[in-house]
């Protein structure tokens, strides 16, 4: 592929070299110069259509949107002039015509950017005194609610639907201060990645169905993370309030795994934190302290048949710590995760099948992923790694499982193996969403990650489990 030609061009008075095919706002944007823009999005189509982008550049005898003209040797930028500021107010007035002032509801409040830029660029008072506009409210399909008169129509949900996900469902419908955004005919926004909608929307016109009413952003806090539900690993944002309870996830930028977007399964897969979590330790269905736990794993742990059976939702961290401890031991490693379904392919994103976030790290770690036999069992003491939400024991493993003599078994929450008849000891484990920890992608990439929330219980994670258990043994040993 050959190389892109790099021209210079003056932005503000100071002078970068940037890549000829760049519009005016992606030079701005890449070397830190903000331009203000609605209908602009970098993984979208330009429609120019908001006009809010304006900038004086000095090939041009008046302003010009930043978002679709293209560079040109020599070109001088200026983002700041008065005429320039003047424009945008003027744009803005014209925005926020129908626009109702209902901010104190607004979903958007707090994040939205028509906030941001009336603050910089509005007006103190409205000089439109007719009458507004009043657009109404719509269900557009079952995650997504539509506020009409607070539309700009920037058309970047309408373009998401043709150029992302391919689906088409949505379209402008009238003219003038008449249009709207909504669905065909006989249609509903209802496609697996219709939450990104709500994403790109500016201005709060498009709202979350699920995300309603919960919280405002200011009650809440935002930690980065990753997306565990399949083997893309999408970057994600997860917010919580004060209550330690999650409220939303939203994809967080990363041109390598997911750009800007995610499926509305990755978004709202997360009530299973706490649904029949584990908060202690059970011996026999029967809560135990910590150290008696730790004992008992120990003393399970000094047997020489002993076998490993580890998720695919295991920490990288985790998995090192088995390999280390089976390595010692001689001990056998099997695999186990939810079963793959068929990729589901969109123009601009794929949501893959494998729906675990970590083969790629067990494959480095253990080899090819192998299931046990009955024979594989027979007679063992087999460690199980879970962790894995909301899991079904397939009948292949579950009918293996009745030949071990017992499972000690590492999980966040009752049911699966905690319930599996083989099972004495329970080790109350925690979600990814509770504990630091790397996930190795499908592509290899490895993803590290915080805890989001405190611990659901009194949980502890793969690494602190086997560490606590180690020192037991250890303890044991010395005792000796």
């Amino acid at each position: 592929m050959s190389e892109v030609k790099k021209i210079k061009v003056k932005i503000n008075q100071v002078e970068y070299e940037v890549p000829a095919n760049w519009s005016i706002i992606q030079a701005c944007h890449n070397n830190g110069v903000e331009v203000p823009h609605y209908c602009y999005h970098q993984d979208l189509s330009v429609a120019g259509n908001c006009r809010m982008c304006l900038v004086k550049a000095s090939n041009a005898p008046r302003p010009v949107i930043a978002c679709a003209t293209p560079l040109a040797e020599n070109m001088e930028i200026d983002t700041l002039s008065e005429d320039v500021v003047a424009a945008r107010k003027s744009v803005l007035e014209f925005l926020l015509i129908n626009h109702p002032l209902d901010c104190p509801e607004c979903d958007q409040a707090g994040e939205c950017r028509l906030q941001d830029y009336s603050y910089e660029y509005g007006r103190d008072h409205g000089r439109f005194h007719e009458e507004k506009n009043i657009r109404a409210k719509a269900t557009l399909g079952p995650h997504v609610k539509y506020w009409g008169s607070r539309c700009i129509v920037c058309t970047r949900c309408v373009r998401f639907t043709d150029e992302i996900s391919g689906t088409g469902e949505l379209t402008v419908a009238q003219r003038g201060d008449r249009s709207e955004i909504t669905v065909f005919p006989g249609q509903t926004l209802d496609n697996p990645l219709s939450l990104n909608t709500v994403d790109v929307c500016p201005v709060g016109a498009l709202v979350s169905a699920d995300f309603l009413y919960r919280s405002r952003v200011w009650f809440m806090h935002s930690t980065p993370s990753v997306c565990a539900d399949c083997s893309l690993g999408c970057n994600t944002r997860v917010d919580a309030d004060k209550q330690n309870k999650i409220k939303r996830i939203i994809p967080r930028r990363n041109n390598e795994v997911n750009k800007e977007w995610m499926c509305d399964h990755g978004r709202l897969s997360f009530p299973y934190v706490y649904e029949n979590r584990m908060n202690l330790p059970t011996k026999n269905n029967q809560e135990i302290p910590w150290a008696d736990a730790f004992r008992m794993a120990a003393e399970a742990l000094g047997g020489n048949d002993v076998v490993f059976l580890v998720s695919l939702w295991t920490t990288l961290e985790g998995m090192e710590k088995i390999k280390s401890l089976a390595a010692e031991k001689g001990s056998p490693v099997f695999g186990f995760g939810n079963a793959s379904t068929k990729d589901q392919v969109f123009p601009g994103f794929t949501i893959y099948g494998d729906k675990n976030p970590n083969r790629a790290g067990f494959t480095a770690t253990f080899g090819d992923l192998k299931s046990p036999s009955a024979s594989d069992l027979n007679g063992k003491t087999v460690f199980v790694f879970g962790n894995v939400p909301r899991f079904e024991i397939p009948a292949d493993l579950a009918q293996s499982l009745t030949s071990a003599s017992k499972l000690i078994v590492v999980d966040f929450a009752r049911g699966s193996f905690a319930n599996h008849a083989k099972t004495q000891l329970v080790l109350s484990g925690l979600t990814h969403f509770e504990k630091n920890g790397t996930f190795v992608n499908r592509g290899g990439l490895r993803q590290g990650f915080s805890p989001v929330i405190e611990p659901v219980g009194f949980g502890r994670s793969e690494v602190e489990l086997l560490d606590g258990i180690l020192k037991e043994r250890g303890k044991t040993a010395a005792a000796r």
